[in-house]
């Protein structure tokens, strides 16, 4: 799929007033060469509750879920993401056979009866299915998963399937002074993103994001990790994008994981803003890591 990024939509959204998906993330599942001792971080570190299977550990963490299986680091075997009901997934399933993508039925127990598996264009593996109300009642005071990020070498590919196939909303573009795509934010609710792509010499995980309430939140993470003598690799800051609050630490694996929060909410339909990339982009607060 050959796309050009300078053809993306930057001033008003297509169809704004019907977004094609709503949905969550609903649970992520990571591979390491030591589960075991990731679990046991994101036990000790974010407070996941969870339990071994066949050598897979599934933890919960409020009212989303965090899988760990034998495999490489720094590895995403899948992503779910949960749709409101099974119409929202009986549609998905209709774009996505009429885009040509091979799409498989599949069970998960972070989703509530059927789900379908299919692949994005770098090989990403997503499942979409039906949310469980129950998941939907987070606990008091836990970091609540919210955000996915993918680095790509063909970023634009990446987020015309997202945003024409699999449904998605741009909420924000990043270009460099060429006027290529370097980071786009995608939208799947009112938070202003829930997935979002970025530019990178090749493909792989960028980061995990969890929600707090508020800033207070950020600050009493950041006092527990120093605690447990977590250093905290970049942050507290600001992005343009989203415009929300951050700090950023490394799992064993050397996964990153960001705590935000004050993400921007988006009601409606807005037209798509785009930001030049530079630092001030990521960081309106100081130093930032451009990935390319």
């Amino acid at each position: 799929m050959q796309i050009d990024d300078r053809e993306m939509v930057t001033v008003a959204l297509p169809g704004a007033a019907a977004p094609l998906l709503r949905a969550h993330l609903a649970a992520v599942a990571l591979t390491s060469p030591d589960p075991q001792a990731l679990a046991g971080f994101y036990q000790d570190a974010l407070g996941y509750e969870g339990q071994w299977l066949d050598g897979h550990w599934t933890g919960r963490l409020g009212a989303r879920r965090l899988m760990i299986g034998p495999g490489a680091a720094n590895n995403v075997d899948h992503t779910i993401f949960a749709v409101p009901y099974a119409q929202a997934l009986s549609d998905l399933r209709g774009r996505l056979a009429s885009a040509g993508i091979s799409v498989v039925e599949a069970r998960s127990q972070a989703l509530s009866g059927a789900a379908i598996r299919f692949s994005d264009p770098d090989g990403n593996v997503l499942l979409f299915g039906v949310a469980d109300p129950a998941e939907e009642i987070d606990m008091a005071g836990a970091a609540r998963l919210q955000h996915i990020v993918f680095a790509s070498d063909e970023a634009p590919a990446m987020v015309r399937f997202y945003c024409d196939i699999v449904g998605f909303t741009p909420s924000d573009y990043v270009r460099d002074e060429g006027q290529d795509l370097t980071s786009a934010f995608l939208r799947c609710g009112e938070e202003h993103h829930s997935l979002a792509v970025f530019r990178a010499p090749r493909k792989r995980l960028d980061h995990l994001c969890y929600d707090v309430t508020t800033w207070t939140d950020i600050r009493d993470w950041a006092d527990r990790f120093a605690a447990r003598h977590i250093k905290l690799r970049w942050g507290p800051g600001r992005h343009g994008p989203g415009n929300n609050l951050f700090l950023f630490i490394n799992d064993p694996d050397g996964n990153w994981l960001e705590f935000s929060t004050e993400l921007e909410q988006v009601v409606g339909s807005r037209p798509v803003k785009t930001w030049v990339h530079e630092e001030r982009t990521l960081n309106s607060w100081g130093s930032a890591f451009l990935r390319s």
